[in-house]
């Protein structure tokens, strides 16, 4: 069984974030200021920690959270403390990649020349799959992961505000990440096969 904060396979979709939703309260209005909450714990909680991107963390721990939750949602009685719970294995993943092994100096050349190969490839992917975006989904993905701290939150105040609240905002948001995701795993996958596995 996957422990608590392991990394997980399955894709959060809005079912399943609807079902997490459903488990903070019944009541989605109350639900979802639950569910900032919640948020808002693990962004302090990571900010606390020294950690860099402290959004995404929480957003990666909420995420797991919601997929943990679906699979056994009889095993976890409190959401808080299965987020916290979550968000320990977060932070000491995060550890670990701020923290490399040291490299083999024979394997320096192919490795570097292999990252950069990448890098090109995942910047041509997210740009080709950007663009098969519409618009509206395209202004709103940059704008959701622009800036950080003070100026975030009051960017995505405003963008609540166009979408309808911050629950619709979220979800319309993982949609559209959904489909992104997808959309460069495919493109990588392509680009990258003739690479040397790293």
């Amino acid at each position: 069984m996957t422990s608590e904060g392991a990394p997980q396979k399955a894709r959060l979709n809005p079912d399943a974030f609807g079902r997490f939703l459903d488990w903070l309260s019944p009541d989605r209005e109350q639900a979802a200021r639950q569910y900032l909450e919640i948020r808002k714990k693990m962004v302090q909680l990571f900010i606390r920690r020294g950690c860099d991107h402290s959004d995404e963390l929480a957003d990666t721990t909420v995420d797991r959270a919601v997929l943990i939750f679906c699979r056994e949602p009889d095993k976890y009685p409190e959401p808080m403390a299965l987020c916290f719970g979550v968000a320990r294995k977060v932070w000491l993943e995060y550890l670990r990649e701020i923290r490399p092994d040291p490299l083999d100096s024979r394997d320096i050349t192919v490795f570097d020349s292999d990252q950069s190969q990448v890098r090109e490839h995942e910047a041509r992917c997210l740009t080709t799959c950007i663009e098969r975006l519409s618009i509206r989904e395209r202004d709103l993905i940059v704008q959701y992961h622009q800036f950080r701290g003070r100026e975030k939150i009051e960017l995505r105040k405003r963008l609540a505000e166009q979408y309808g609240g911050f629950n619709k905002l979220r979800i319309t948001a993982y949609r559209i990440r959904g489909r992104l995701n997808d959309c460069i795993s495919g493109c990588m996958e392509r680009a990258t096969s003739g690479l040397v596995h790293m």
